[in-house]
């Protein structure tokens, strides 16, 4: 019998999609950095969402050796729609998300010899429109500036908004990723939310775990110094307090 080119176990042809991909998760959990330390935490939990949610009820008692492009497709076109267990159509983004999950599982397939092709290859899918970004306009910047103004959090939010920064990237910055002297600001990580871990927050790696390094406005690494000073005095207050 063939061995699980994933997790090394014995695999079937009888074996299901969801059988497959659990095995998979199963052994992410395990073994994150010995084999597999580039599969970040939450793509695991969102390919796990993605088989329970989606994939397992539509699929999961389907036989590898009974699966067949055309039943694919019939779950593809029923993504755009809604149905009894779901209100809402899925956007084609997530279809496609659905159909990157499927092939890459139908591929490990083929590759252990249980099929010989993969089904999912003459599937179509949704394209994906991606949208126009609208950013603010002078006026909209001036009534964002007056509403913040005072809040505790003034700086943080004006550095987000010229700085060009995502939450998730201005949240976990730290100093050391400031250089005052040549102006830039690196930024190599992100803050993520873990919902199977009881919802908590970590710092983890940019995706693909490749920084950028940004030359912001003069202005805004101004706030940068501006904020720097408040948290040097606000140590200072504590140390005598």
């Amino acid at each position: 019998m063939g061995r699980h080119i994933i997790t090394g176990r014995p695999a079937s042809r009888r074996d299901t999609i969801p059988a497959l991909a659990s095995r998979s998760s199963a052994h992410f959990r395990a073994k994150p950095q010995k084999r597999y330390g580039n599969v970040k935490p939450r793509t695991r939990e969102i390919y796990k969402a993605s088989i329970r949610n989606h994939i397992k009820p539509a699929l999961g008692t389907i036989r590898l050796e009974a699966l067949d492009t055309p039943t694919i497709q019939a779950f593809y076109n029923g993504l755009s729609s809604p149905c009894k267990t779901r209100d809402h159509a899925l956007s084609p983004k997530t279809i496609k998300d659905l159909h990157g999950i499927l092939h890459k599982a139908l591929s490990q397939a083929v590759a252990i010899g249980y099929l010989r092709f993969n089904p999912t290859d003459a599937c179509n899918i949704p394209k994906v429109v991606r949208k126009e970004l609208t950013p603010l306009d002078t006026e909209d910047i001036q009534k964002f500036l007056t509403e913040i103004r005072g809040n505790p959090f003034e700086i943080l939010l004006s550095v987000t908004l010229f700085g060009g920064l995502r939450e998730g990237e201005v949240l976990p910055l730290s100093w050391h990723n400031i250089d005052f002297e040549h102006g830039t600001v690196l930024i190599n990580c992100q803050l993520q939310r873990f919902r199977e871990d009881k919802g908590v927050y970590r710092i983890v790696p940019t995706k693909n775990s490749k920084g950028r390094t940004i030359k912001p406005a003069t202005a805004v690494m101004d706030l940068l110094k501006r904020q720097k000073a408040i948290q040097a005095e606000m140590r200072l207050k504590a140390g005598t307090a």
